[in-house]
């Protein structure tokens, strides 16, 4: 077939004769057509250049379009509809994609580096509250509301796009707001309720594992009258489901609440929760260290085995211990000076064995010194408030008394509240009775009645008035007498010794060596300086609160 008749069969008789008749009087019909063959040339070449050099869309980015394409499918009131896009692949099988799921993080801002260098464009997604998006993007609720002119945070509608602001915008928006009158939001202006929170932990400090995970709940009201909840877990992390699970894994005492609101905007403010997580020398079933009193300074360091490191030394050589009796199969060490010494001994038969070793500055009487399991010392250090040396003493006695591990957040929460957190001898020793110890109340005038206690193995929980002792007169990390601290209040403190000639009582008293750091610092053996304190007994009997004792016997006599 000839072109002719082909492109006459294509178009039509009558056309084809206009056609005729215009290419044989003008030009224009010849330019057209070389024009479209010139384009559709053209945009074939493109179209293989870019199915040979554009890069794959992964296919999360292509799910994520479809979710957005899905979050326009909304019921006709504005609530959001389960909407599912379901894909037709190969071999029929079939990929589901739900715009919201109760597993998936709905957020997931967090898990990912973020430009902010400009601002982000963000749609609402179901179940979201502007406190989440804000923590997701490291901002503060606050500037994330007065960016978008949001007055009322509990109003707003899945859907809506607001602006995260670059990190530039957002700390402008703080100076601006800190320069302006402040406009109370809708939702602050409702009066603040109380919401009570629990929680039901595994692997609490006594058994294995190396942490504690931890359930939360929502107990009065019931989750399910409150639309949006803030948790904050004590340790920068926050969580916004209604019962949520956490997992802790350094030691410290973490301060946990919640935030929450309901449908009319009425915001919760939640009772504090302490969790605890114990640091393994303090329990006695995962504690690898011994902890070993020396009552003299004349008294030897024995053991099988040799020192083969001295902690915060060179080397043995360098460090104060004079080992002149001492060969590879016996040890027989005596410290030149007192204080706290961290001891690495390679045992024959199992290896390297750590010691923690208190050595008395004169002699004395522990209550302790042939305690060697665990530690049983415990400060007020985090614990949720600087009040809690009440608490603190008698977790230290439920643990001497017991032989495991109790929390001071323990017996805090069981104490409860009254005014500044003070406690009583009541309060604490009826904590102490319900953990199945034999404790009493006996009368406090004498040494004579400190030692009768230290000679039958138990321990004293006294309070007396601060400023009645005297301070450290020089480091007190170094110094082992007198206080470390300078306030002037009613304390608990805890009686574990005396001094042979009646000058001393020897002290653990609760309260922190460094607010600033962390109280759990056992391999440098100097941090806890509250820990085999010498106080005059003279000025302790002088300033007693109350002259009566918590006296407290050992595990052994409990059982």
């Amino acid at each position: 077939m000839e072109m002719s008749e082909f492109f006459k069969m294509m178009i039509g008789e009558p056309f084809f004769r206009i056609y005729k008749y215009l290419r044989r009087h003008s030009l224009i019909p010849r330019i057209a057509v070389l024009s479209l063959a010139a384009a559709f040339l053209l945009g074939a070449a493109l179209l293989v250049s870019f199915a040979i050099f554009a890069p794959e869309l992964p296919p999360e980015n292509l799910f994520s379009k479809i979710n957005d394409v899905a979050a326009y499918y909304q019921n006709p009131d504005n609530s959001w509809l389960d909407s599912r896009v379901v894909l037709p692949l190969e071999d029929k099988d079939w990929a589901s994609i739900s715009t919201l799921q109760d597993e998936e993080d709905v957020t997931g801002a967090g898990t990912r580096t973020i430009d902010r260098t400009e601002d982000i464009e963000y749609r609402i997604r179901p179940g979201e509250t502007l406190s989440e998006i804000a923590y997701a993007y490291d901002l503060s609720y606050e500037v994330l509301a007065w960016y978008n002119k949001i007055t009322n945070a509990n109003r707003i509608r899945v859907g809506t796009l607001i602006a995260i602001p670059s990190v530039q915008n957002a700390r402008a928006a703080e100076i601006r707001m800190a320069g302006e009158p402040r406009k109370v939001p809708a939702a602050s202006r409702v009066s603040t309720k109380s919401v009570t929170i629990g929680f039901e932990s595994r692997n609490n400090g006594e058994t294995g594992g190396s942490g504690v995970t931890v359930q939360f709940s929502v107990l009065n009201p019931q989750a399910e009258s409150l639309q949006s909840f803030e948790w904050d877990f004590g340790d920068g992390k926050r969580g916004f489901r209604p019962n949520p699970s956490y997992e802790y894994s350094v030691p410290k005492t973490y301060v946990v609440r919640l935030t929450a609101r309901d449908a009319s905007g009425s915001i919760y403010k939640s009772n504090p929760l302490y969790i605890d997580i114990p640091h393994p020398e303090s329990v006695a079933e995962r504690n690898t260290t011994r902890f070993v009193t020396l009552s003299t300074p004349d008294e030897m360091f024995v053991v099988r085995g040799e020192i083969t490191r001295v902690a915060r030394y060179p080397s043995v050589e360098e460090s104060p211990l004079d080992l002149s009796e001492s060969d590879q199969f016996l040890t027989k060490a005596r410290f030149r000076k007192p204080g706290y010494y961290g001891l690495t001994v390679t045992e024959p038969s199992r290896g390297e064995q750590y010691y923690s070793v208190f050595v008395s500055p004169i002699p004395s009487m522990h209550a302790d010194a042939d305690l060697t399991n665990f530690n049983w010392y415990r400060t007020q250090f985090n614990t949720g408030t600087t009040s809690n040396c009440g608490p603190a003493a008698t977790a230290m006695a439920i643990s001497w008394g017991t032989g495991k591990y109790h929390p001071v957040s323990s017996v805090r929460q069981a104490v409860g509240w009254q005014g500044d957190g003070g406690t009583s001898f009541e309060e604490l020793i009826g904590i102490i009775q319900k953990e199945g110890i034999k404790a009493g109340i006996a009368s406090f005038r004498s040494v004579e009645d400190i030692r009768d206690v230290i000679d039958s193995g138990a321990i004293a929980i006294i309070v007396f008035r601060t400023d009645g002792v005297n301070t450290s007169p020089s480091d007190p990390g170094a110094d082992l007498f007198g206080k470390y601290y300078n306030d002037s209040v009613g304390h608990y403190i805890v009686v574990k010794g005396y001094s042979l000639n009646g000058e001393y009582f020897i002290i653990h008293d609760p309260i922190p060596s460094d607010w600033g750091a962390n109280s759990f610092r056992y391999q440098d053996e100097i941090s806890m300086v509250g820990r085999n304190r010498y106080y005059s007994s003279a000025e302790l009997l002088k300033s007693l609160r109350r002259p009566s004792m918590i006296v407290v016997p050992r595990a052994r006599e409990n059982q």
